[in-house]
């Protein structure tokens, strides 16, 4: 498990580096490696993200930033990864102010300050189960951004240009970098609702309203002549899903 800290108290970082590193040494030692990166300002979080496993945040000193903006930044980029936001003990306020002013997810967990060593451990337990529940994120990289969708959000790809483009749920299109081919060498491994019908173009089969003729009819109006071989699997799938 890889945990990134985003701590912008000094003092309070480096006693949470200590308890982790605690932490760490006991996972090590029943077979479970937990890995930790440590960060003093959310800019240096927000360059990488995607490679942690979960996220302990506490920023309270940083002007115009908090805890929750950086928790919605995270998730803005794609991160689905558990957050956990870190509050002073002595804040007797801060559930109330939170539940007024601010509409966490419903999956942040939260951790007073100063941390507990049995508390922390707990916390983290959770992370680990949270995390090991989710479903990997897959990268559409584009020219001047990469974004991480879950494979129920992809509906298509098609031709675009020496690109291709992606069609997602809630009428969003991403152009990305590369061709369907090569994205479909990415996912297809992990997630076998995805078929080629041609070769440059990938459906889902989860969208699949119809096939008639050998054309393959999407829920959201899009039609794909398909390969007789590549039907012969996306009828085998319908099936299966079917029951």
């Amino acid at each position: 498990m890889h945990i990134a800290i985003c701590d912008d108290n000094i003092a309070d970082r480096k006693q949470t580096e200590r308890l982790m590193k605690r932490e760490a040494d006991r996972m090590i030692s029943l077979g479970d490696p937990m890995y930790i990166d440590s960060f003093g300002n959310s800019e240096a979080l927000l360059k990488t993200p995607m490679q942690y496993d979960a996220f302990l945040i506490d920023i309270r000193n940083t002007e115009g930033v908090t805890s929750a903006d950086v928790l919605f930044a995270l998730r803005k980029k794609g991160v689905s990864s558990p957050i956990c936001i870190i509050y002073p003990r002595e804040d007797d306020s801060f559930f109330d102010r939170k539940d007024q002013d601010i509409k966490y997810p419903t999956e942040t967990l939260f951790l007073g300050k100063p941390l507990r060593p049995a508390e922390l451990h707990e916390t983290l337990l959770k992370l680990k189960r949270l995390a090991g529940s989710l479903t990997p994120s897959i990268e559409l990289r584009g020219e001047f951004e990469t974004n991480y969708v879950s494979e129920e959000e992809i509906i298509s790809v098609s031709p675009y240009g020496n690109k291709a483009r992606v069609t997602l749920t809630e009428n969003r299109e991403k152009i990305i970098n590369g061709d369907a081919y090569t994205l479909f060498m990415e996912i297809t491994k992990e997630h076998d609702m995805f078929v080629m019908p041609s070769l440059n173009t990938v459906i889902n089969l989860d969208y699949v309203d119809h096939i008639r003729f050998g054309t393959i009819y999407l829920t959201n109006g899009q039609k794909f002549r398909c390969h007789r071989k590549v039907l012969a699997y996306v009828k085998h799938y319908l099936s299966g899903a079917a029951h």
